[in-house]
């Protein structure tokens, strides 16, 4: 979130040192943390019945609870937050990792879906979550070229390149004729270049083909073939990867597991789930409860929009456990979103 909270009034700047303490210990172990454990693990000068004292303050102010009688404390989803807001970034150490030098790296790559792929890997090994990078925009990219080549009989590959570099990158079945490639390529690039993606599919919708001139039949392979490339209503609008580190952590059970394998591995439901949180403008974290699926109670989803220039062309989504550091997964979303904006914002 944009705007840094340390509580909230009702806590004394004592009872926020014992709550930042109980934080980092439980994010640290994973395991329920007693008074104890507190000052062991800290430089608090407090007498153990202060921070008994202050721990019943903090449970009853619900940032953290008591899961068994005889146990130590954990937290709430108010207790993360307080947490997430309270925690400094490590963005300048993070400009020293063997991460950040990886995503730099990343962003050489002239072909946006090998670029975001990779990116999307990176970033998911980092955090040790599950990450997905929306694609950009593409009713908005002028289409600079289209190059097509033969891959087999009946098969072309075709590459278009956009003012943001190679965008699309498919395979086209045109069928057993044969004709002319370097022609074809020719009219194609006559027809499309120069237009945004967006014209070209309406233009598709609207086209009306006249049957009565000699080269109609050039002109319907032309749309056709059009089609098969940009009049994709239904295509998968995400990169994501991840799945293995959610599988192997062990703050998870099955149960957390499964409910998130269902929310992400459909592309309907993946949809579903991200525009659920509306058009986002900032950086925004949600967590527990707060991302609004009981399957997802015990996750965080954190998310940011890349741009360019000024105008925002997609969105980086993080779902973690709630039980993470949430200063790493922010610091390492930043330098990946400012990466792809420099990068996009330069081409």
């Amino acid at each position: 979130m944009s705007r840094r909270r340390t509580g909230g009034p009702e806590l004394n700047p004592r009872q926020i040192r014992v709550l930042y303490c109980i934080s980092r210990e439980y994010i640290s172990s994973g395991k329920p943390v007693s008074s104890k454990q507190v000052l062991e693990h800290s430089n608090l000068k407090f007498s153990s019945a202060t921070v008994r004292n202050d721990m019943r303050k903090l449970e009853f102010l619900g940032y953290i609870y008591q899961p068994h009688t005889s146990s130590g404390r954990v937290l709430t989803d108010k207790g993360f937050r307080f947490y997430l807001d309270s925690v400094k970034t490590i963005t300048e150490d993070l400009q020293e990792s063997n991460v950040a030098i990886a995503i730099r790296r990343t962003s050489f790559v002239g072909d946006i879906e090998h670029l975001l792929q990779g990116m999307t890997r990176i970033l998911a090994r980092a955090v040790s979550g599950f990450v997905v990078i929306e694609k950009p925009k593409l009713d908005k990219l002028v289409v600079n070229s289209v190059s097509i080549s033969r891959i087999t009989k009946g098969y072309l590959n075709v590459s278009i390149v956009t003012d943001l570099g190679v965008s699309v990158n498919t395979t086209v079945f045109v069928g057993p004729a044969e004709f002319d490639i370097d022609n074809f390529q020719r009219y194609v690039n006559l027809a499309v270049v120069g237009k945004t993606i967006g014209e070209i599919r309406n233009g598709i919708k609207n086209v009306e083909l006249r049957y009565d001139e000699w080269h109609d039949k050039r002109l319907q392979d032309i749309i056709s073939f059009l089609q098969s490339i940009f009049d994709k209503e239904n295509e998968e609008k995400y990169y994501r990867y991840g799945l293995e580190f959610i599988i192997a952590n062990e703050h998870l059970d099955s149960s957390d597991v499964s409910g998130l394998v269902r929310s992400v591995e459909n592309p309907k439901n993946l949809e579903m789930l991200l525009s659920s949180f509306g058009d986002v403008d900032e950086n925004m974290v949600f967590i527990g409860d707060e991302v609004g699926r009981e399957e997802l109670k015990n996750f965080a989803l954190f998310v940011s929009p890349y741009t360019r220039k000024d105008e925002k062309i997609g969105n980086i989504f993080v779902i973690s456990p709630k039980l993470t550091y949430y200063e790493k997964i922010n610091a390492y979303l930043s330098f990946s979103i400012n990466r792809l904006s420099e990068v996009f914002s330069n081409r």
